[in-house]
């Protein structure tokens, strides 16, 4: 039996994998220096070249290309990749990379840009309502997207990060940061920003450090999720990382994960429960998860894949369906809002508190930077 290998990280076949096989992806765009786009996590390519000869938004993008880096183009090209994502009940998260110090580039003039292009480039899609999200470290994003008047959803994500420097530089830089923050203060601001959707490291929610942070804690379990989701009342929210062994939890919880494990051959988590990699796009029913759940182990590989060629997808689900599987997230989750008004907007697509699995760089991150 052939075992799955993982492709490279932000590129189009991590994409396309993470796309069909998830409720979406998660990537990373910078600007390459003649105003194209390209898939690219890291602040400079690898090497031992002067930083100015790795850094992306003073390359070329024939340049970025030939050192083995995707640009937007292409997976706009990828007819797999975009069919999935225009079917609806997928979602891509768009992180907008800000440049690198050397290149002089101002934060401002580079998020204009980067949001006009998008949708520039998005425009003759027609994706359903909530299947992008936008969202950057700098704190800029949300002023120069209102000045803009970038018709796309976006959030800030926390803590602030800066966009250059090793991790153990960027946490610590970023440590003051999260210790300030409380995450009901965080969905205050988010809200008074028009800002639909929270994305927050798990280090928030779990452990030890959600205790260092004012006001009173929050958390994945007991009064401190009944505290968060309150104050959430609707507001979808991103989480990374997400460890397996915390998968059904964060889900459970009403969180959407951005997640590494990308690998079909993961059929059950650590618990022993099984693992199904479409909650929000491809819900199972009742009569799935009866036999999911009573499934020998070896038995489960075939079922997941018996289960995922004969469920319907988001936008085949019948009115009722969609309204009873709204209704029971909505009321477990404390949405703001009526049941009929959540079953209205879930027919434009699928609501940002509705819990999804992203794939993190389309199949997993291949480093921890």
């Amino acid at each position: 039996m052939a075992t799955w290998e993982q492709p490279k990280e932000n590129s189009i076949a991590a994409l396309q994998h993470g796309m069909e096989f998830s409720d979406g992806v998660e990537f990373d765009l910078k600007l390459s220096n003649d105003g194209e786009f390209v898939i690219y996590h890291d602040e400079l390519l690898p090497g031992t070249a002067p930083k100015t000869e790795r850094c992306i938004e003073m390359l070329g993008t024939d340049e970025v290309r030939s050192r083995g880096v995707a640009t937007f183009d292409e997976l706009l090209s990828n007819s797999r990749y975009t069919e999935a994502w225009q079917a609806g009940g997928k979602t891509a998260n768009i992180e907008f990379k800000m440049p690198h110090p050397i290149a002089g580039i101002e934060v401002d003039e580079q998020l204009r840009s980067m949001m006009g292009l998008l949708e520039h480039k998005l425009e003759s899609f027609d994706l359903p309502d909530r299947s992008a999200l936008v969202y950057s470290f700098s704190p800029r994003i949300g002023p120069v997207a209102k000045a803009a008047e970038f018709g796309m959803p976006i959030t800030r994500l926390m803590p602030h990060l800066r966009p250059w420097g090793d991790w153990n530089v960027k946490r610590a830089v970023g440590a003051p940061h999260f210790a300030c923050i409380s995450v009901p203060g965080l969905v205050r601001y988010l809200r008074k920003n028009s800002m639909p959707v929270m994305g927050l490291a798990l280090e928030f929610l779990n452990g030890w450090t959600r205790w260092i942070n004012p006001g009173l804690p929050v958390g994945l379990r007991g009064r401190g999720l009944v505290r968060l989701n309150k104050a959430r009342a609707g507001m979808g929210a991103f989480v990374w990382p997400s460890p397996l062994e915390l998968e059904s939890t964060l889900i459970e919880a009403g969180f959407s994960l951005v997640s590494d494990h990308m690998n079909p051959d993961i059929v059950s988590l650590p618990d022993g429960s099984v693992r199904w990699p479409r909650p929000a796009s491809q819900p199972l029913d009742e009569e799935w998860r009866t036999r999911l759940n009573s499934a020998a182990d070896g038995d489960l590989a075939d079922l997941i894949g018996e289960a995922s060629s004969s469920l319907p997808t988001w936008p085949e689900i019948g009115q009722k369906r969609r309204k009873e599987l709204v209704t029971e997230q909505g009321r477990r989750m404390f949405w703001s809002g009526s049941e009929d008004k959540w079953a209205a907007e879930a027919e434009g697509g699928l609501l940002w508190g509705s819990p999804r699995i992203v794939g993190h760089r389309g199949a997993g991150k291949a480093h921890s930077a």
